[in-house]
């Protein structure tokens, strides 16, 4: 029940935001940062929902290598001093280590096999 209770308050969360930013541009405002933040919490909770739920390592190694690539394009792409591309691409590598995704791999062949 709090599951369903969080799912219809994220849900009405995005349609708030959205609305507000749509409304916002009617107006002559600009209301495009209230769309995006809408839209955005609207799939946050549409991939938690589908997929955390069911794999959270899976996406727990998804996010790891995002950081991990974000770490490495702060980097060598942006003008960002090279101590923050490298403590992300750090917190990347050690999402990709707990994530558990090695487990998951491990039971998945396991079960496989039987």
């Amino acid at each position: 029940m709090i599951k369903l209770k969080k799912l219809h308050f994220l849900i009405a969360l995005g349609a708030f935001f959205l609305l507000s930013g749509i409304l916002i541009s009617t107006r002559g405002g600009d209301g495009l940062s209230f769309i995006y933040f809408g839209t955005g919490t609207w799939v946050a909770t549409l991939l938690y929902y589908s997929v955390m739920v069911k794999n959270p390592s899976v996406t727990s190694f998804i996010l790891g290598l995002i950081i991990l690539h974000t770490g490495v394009v702060l980097i060598v792409k942006t003008n960002y001093p090279g101590e923050i591309g490298l403590i992300t691409f750090i917190c990347g590598i050690m999402v990709l280590l707990n994530s558990g995704f090695s487990e998951y791999m491990k039971d998945r062949r396991e079960q496989k096999l039987r």
